[in-house]
């Protein structure tokens, strides 16, 4: 089994996290298969192969699940007995008249959807657009982290108690580490009821890396009377310099029918 790709607003690109292949020949399911890995289907005559895409749960490699909002792969090649079948995966969403995206930054556009939480303190780190290291389009966010300063920002945008499952996806590169939570407010007074930390990602300092976060436990032991926005924090320290890029930052549920 190859790497897999997703389809993404027409562009279909590689996954840069490890991402299982949960097999299902003649539509019941056998195995989960790591890239690089073989697995016999028996017999060759097994229609259709389903394939489903499994990601490491919020970048834990025990935690694995299927992305509940990726559509089944279907193997596009006959099986041959005893021969080899080599396949990359492609991924696609369910259409938009399922699935719901309350958060989408690509950082495309000078009207970010990231506010700085911290803003006009002395120890806060901005966050620039720039061009030269996008995982897709033509920009990302660059975030410099000098001594002494701290990233704080949110998303402009709140989202309601979900009725379902609700995750989180983010792509991430630099040499610091970037902590994702929630901030919680009243959902009536839009009143601030608190800003937590729930996970800490360790991005790769030279590649991108995409993590998938299930923030349905989040939001649940909040309950229904409060909205929720995302909230990213990072800190430097007392002497080096960092930098962390972050691009693609959505939020995804499935729609209210």
């Amino acid at each position: 089994m190859g790497s897999a790709h997703v389809v993404i607003e027409s562009d279909t690109l590689p996954i840069e996290s490890t991402i299982d292949t949960w097999l299902y020949p003649g539509g019941r399911y056998l195995t989960v298969v790591e890239p690089g890995e073989r697995v016999p289907i028996v017999p060759a005559s097994t229609k259709p192969v389903l394939l489903a895409g499994g990601v490491r749960v919020s970048g834990v490699s025990v935690i694995r699940r299927p992305y509940p909002f990726w559509q089944f792969d279907t193997l596009r090649s006959d099986l041959v007995a005893e021969n080899e079948l080599f396949y990359q995966p492609i991924y696609t969403y369910f259409a938009d008249t399922l699935l719901e995206v309350p958060i989408k930054e690509g950082f495309e556009s000078p009207q970010l959807q990231l506010r700085l939480v911290n803003a006009g303190s002395a120890s806060a780190a901005p966050i620039f657009r720039t061009s030269s290291t996008p995982r897709r389009g033509f920009w990302c966010a660059e975030i410099p982290l000098a001594a002494y300063t701290e990233l704080q920002a949110e998303t402009t945008t709140p989202f309601p108690f979900p009725r379902d499952d609700i995750w989180a996806e983010i792509s991430v590169k630099g040499d610091r580490n970037l902590a994702v939570g929630l901030t919680v407010e009243d959902k009536v007074t839009g009143r601030t009821i608190l800003r937590e930390n729930n996970l800490l990602l360790r991005p790769s300092s030279d590649k991108w890396s995409t993590f998938y976060i299930d923030l349905s436990s989040w939001v649940r032991r909040h309950g229904p009377n409060f909205r929720f926005r995302l909230y990213l924090t990072s800190a430097g320290d007392t002497t080096g310099r960092y930098t962390l890029f972050i691009d693609d930052v959505r939020v995804i549920t499935w729609r209210r029918l």
